[in-house]
């Protein structure tokens, strides 16, 4: 088994923030297929997904205190996720909401516990057969190359929702340590004692209320699209409220065909490459201000919802990008 190192530290924690991106296109695509914005399968993604910028934030904020800096590039469907056991997450398609789309969204948010495949020496020796078990991998690197070789500088470092229970700012291990702890609890929930038994139910997924996310923009930041949207049985993990819309019955959805050329894709497309140049320079040094940045990368999420939704009034499926 190889040992680990700094650089490969480093290229996990590159790695979490490409797949914390990798499922907000994704969920939009979803959410955005639903037809009515009040049905609860709506506003469970919609709060899933202001939790995965959080996780997005702290992922690059991680990279920053590591001593290195997020990459952030199009995310790639109909292949496996980085660094996860093929099959242990399910390749996503993108589609509307359907048995499928949630079978994909219960896989991407997999707890541990349910995978019942873990790999006890978490070295860096990845597949991982969830992503809660890469970012165990990651922690138990920086603990093998030792918190010493680190700078855990915090210049770069972002924090654009208020004070939470957990630090969104990387000082040191034990910070970083808590918020791996908060991903991980926001996505899978606390792990109960006893076996799970199948039909598992929502309550079964429960997150620490230190873990659940205050949705409130910090002092500065008024305006947010995110500032005011309540993040709906967040007493829950996002494989809990994914069990819930599982377990009710399915709103009505939009369908399309596939036409990545489509001009309302195509300006979808465009949107998405302002998100991602928005993103990258934020945790580098830029001549704009950080917080410009971030509200265009923002600004430009949603105007990517609001055209994903677009994208399916339409009869086409959202292409976020494409090559030729």
């Amino acid at each position: 088994m190889a040992k680990w190192t700094k650089y490969l530290v480093q290229d996990h924690a590159h790695n979490a923030a490409e797949v914390e991106l990798y499922t907000i296109p994704l969920y939009i695509t979803i959410m955005t297929s639903i037809k009515n914005d009040n049905s609860e399968a709506f506003k469970i993604i919609r709060g899933v997904l202001v939790e995965e910028m959080m996780h997005l934030q702290i992922a690059a904020n991680l990279c920053v205190a590591l001593d290195t800096e997020p990459k952030f590039h199009f995310p790639t469907y109909e292949l496996n996720v980085g660094f996860i056991k093929p099959g242990a997450v399910l390749n996503a398609d993108l589609g509307p909401l359907d048995d499928k789309a949630i079978k994909t969204m219960l896989a991407i948010e997999k707890p541990e516990k349910v995978v019942n495949d873990h790999n006890a020496n978490l070295g860096p020796d990845y597949p991982y057969s969830s992503i809660s078990e890469m970012y165990d991998a990651l922690f138990k690197g920086i603990q093998d190359v030792g918190a010493d070789q680190f700078s855990w500088t915090t210049a770069g470092q972002q924090q654009h929702w208020a004070t939470q229970g957990y630090p969104q700012i990387i000082k040191n291990k034990a910070d970083a340590k808590e918020a791996i702890e908060a991903i991980k609890a926001q996505g899978e929930g606390r792990e109960m004692p006893g076996d799970l038994q199948e039909p598992y139910k929502p309550s079964d997924f429960p997150v620490d209320p230190k873990y659940q996310m205050n949705n409130i923009a910090p002092v500065g930041a008024a305006g947010s699209p995110y500032e005011a949207t309540p993040i709906l049985h967040g007493q829950y993990s996002h494989y809990g409220r994914f069990l819930t819309i599982q377990q009710s019955a399915l709103p009505d959805v939009y369908s399309g065909r596939i036409d990545p050329k489509h001009p309302i894709n195509e300006a979808l497309q465009n949107k998405f490459i302002a998100m991602i140049g928005a993103l990258n320079p934020l945790w580098t040094s830029s001549i704009l201000p950080h917080d410009v940045l971030w509200k265009t990368a923002l600004d430009t999420m949603r105007n990517c919802a609001t055209l994903a939704r677009k994208c399916w009034q339409a009869g086409v499926v959202p292409t976020w990008f494409h090559l030729f």
